[in-house]
């Protein structure tokens, strides 16, 4: 059994920057530099494991390595080389399409890989305009799902002899075989899938009752779902609500107790997500009084999908899911991102070994090749991954020199003390010198931190710090030291005098 226990706005900032020219200034020594960054470790760094840092300036110029060459696990910095190599490959205006396809008595839902349909939380910050032209804010799964069953009524569809499910363009390796098994429930393990929807999850909300629990609903309300409740009434002060899935099938047994009804709901993996999302469909379309016979995925044997479009064409710019991806660390996004990367780079299912393939190729290309780099997923999940800071830095420093996709990059990284992962860090750090542009990274023994400190001079530093194998209290003692790197470069570069940007380079936007 598997037991089981979500884009913040961004504040406009001109960064007054180029990553190309520079004026003739006297920066920092590089020496000196290196000095006060290996002190650093020294007094505030874990005390077991490897510590590597590497600092590149606004010209691409390493001024720090410090085992800056050592292959180390990058946790979610991996994610910096995904959203990177998408932006590169699919194009910066590329935009996941999914569509219903009606095609004599079949309907074909094609899947393209979308990590955001029917994500919950940009739904609730989406627009719409209803027939009636009036404005609205906030869309709710059901809504969605009604765009496409009261589509179908409104073209004539009485029946429907299959509802064919397009996942073809990814694989069907659903987990990675180093995902931890244990965790396979959480939310940072939801399968891939060529079609995926709300996030590979279901969402339980329940309240007290006599019996330890009662669920009151799920999102999305499944009817097909089989929910057995086993609760039971509870010996301590402490809520225990927890939630059983059997392996490989999405039948779900709620166990434990409350005392209180819930506030945020409970969310399980679930099974196949192509299938759940089919199922879905299908139930919705005979709310609507159609007739659906066999739900399943599309083989091998089957041809190209093609048809009339019924309903709109849901899509997703790759600048919402790249923003998504770095901002909230969402593992999901990551792994179909990765996967749509092999898709373009071949022209067959993505899968975690093309696009690896594909990622490692692009970044070796673009960085004059990348000793240490062993790409595995797409997240950083896996504790196979290997990257070097330096390279880290090298490939971030080149995404910030290319006037195409450079934007785009830097606004996907969360803010120090204003959005995402680090909304509550560098609250301290001198916001007249500097704001940090950045994406951490954890996982059992790995800290991770690395991005841009964007001084308002217009000097701008990429930094990598990561720190590996460190035993109990090391997380607290690796995000001191990267908090502390970050400031010391704010303070040693953010009092030169500025850099101007060329006349022909866009001023890259922050926030």
């Amino acid at each position: 059994m598997i037991m089981q226990r979500i884009f913040p706005q961004f504040l406009p900032l001109v960064l007054a920057t180029t990553f190309a020219s520079a004026l003739a200034c006297a920066a920092p020594s590089s020496g000196t530099l290196q000095d006060e960054v290996r002190g650093l470790i020294g007094s505030m760094g874990p005390k077991k494991g490897v510590t590597a840092i590497s600092v590149r300036d606004s010209d691409g110029q390493e001024v720090v390595n410090i085992l800056g060459d050592q292959p180390v696990l990058p946790a979610s910095n991996q994610k910096l080389l995904t959203t990177g190599t998408a932006l590169r490959l699919l194009g910066a205006d590329f935009a996941f399409q999914t569509r219903l396809l009606r095609s004599a008595d079949r309907l074909i839902v094609i899947g393209d890989g979308d990590p955001a349909f029917g994500d919950p939380e940009l739904m609730a910050r989406m627009t719409y305009t209803d027939a009636q032209g009036a404005s609205h804010e906030g869309m709710s799964v059901e809504m969605l799902l009604s765009l496409w069953s009261n589509a179908a009524k409104a073209a004539g569809i009485t029946s429907v002899r299959e509802l064919v499910i397009d996942d073809r363009i990814f694989d069907h390796a659903s987990c990675h075989v180093d995902w931890p098994v244990d965790q396979l429930n959480e939310h940072y393990c939801a399968e891939v899938a060529g079609l995926n929807f709300h996030l590979n999850c279901l969402d339980f909300w329940a309240v007290p009752s006599p019996r330890g629990a009662e669920v009151t609903r799920t999102e999305p309300v499944c009817a097909f779902v089989p929910i057995t409740n086993s609760t039971t009434p509870g010996k301590t002060k402490d809520d225990g609500l927890w939630i059983q899935r059997a392996v490989d099938a999405n039948s779900f047994t709620v166990r434990g107790f409350l005392r209180k009804p819930l506030v945020a709901p409970v969310s399980v993996t679930i099974s196949d997500p192509p299938m759940f999302f089919g199922n879905l469909l299908a139930e919705r379309l005979r709310t609507q009084g159609i007739q659906v016979g066999v739900v399943r995925l599309a083989t091998t044997a089957d041809p190209a999908s093609t048809g009339d479009v019924i309903g709109p064409v849901i899509r997703t710019p790759l600048k919402t899911a790249i923003t998504r991806c770095n901002v909230d660390s969402q593992n999901l996004y990551a792994e179909s991102l990765l996967k749509r990367i092999g898709h373009a780079a071949t022209g067959t299912s993505g899968s975690w070994k093309n696009g690896s393939d594909a990622m490692e190729r692009q970044i070796g290309a673009r960085v004059g090749g990348a000793a240490g780099l062993h790409v595995v997923d797409g997240s950083g999940l896996s504790r196979e991954n290997r990257v070097t800071t330096s390279v880290m830095t090298a490939w971030v420093s080149d995404m910030m020199h290319d006037a195409a996709v450079a934007e785009p990059y830097l606004q996907s990284m969360a803010v120090g003390g204003k959005s995402g992962t680090v909304k509550k860090r560098f609250g301290d750090l001198d916001s007249k010198l500097a704001t940090v542009h950045c994406k951490t990274g954890y996982i059992e023994s790995v800290c991770a931190l690395s991005g841009v400190v964007a001084c308002v001079n217009g000097h701008n530093l990429v930094f990598s710090v990561i720190c590996n194998g460190f035993e109990g209290g090391g997380v607290s003692r690796a995000k001191q030291l990267q908090e502390a790197v970050v400031k010391l470069l704010a303070r040693n570069y953010g009092k030169l005098p500025s850099r101007q940007i060329p006349a022909d380079h866009p001023a890259l936007g922050g926030g």
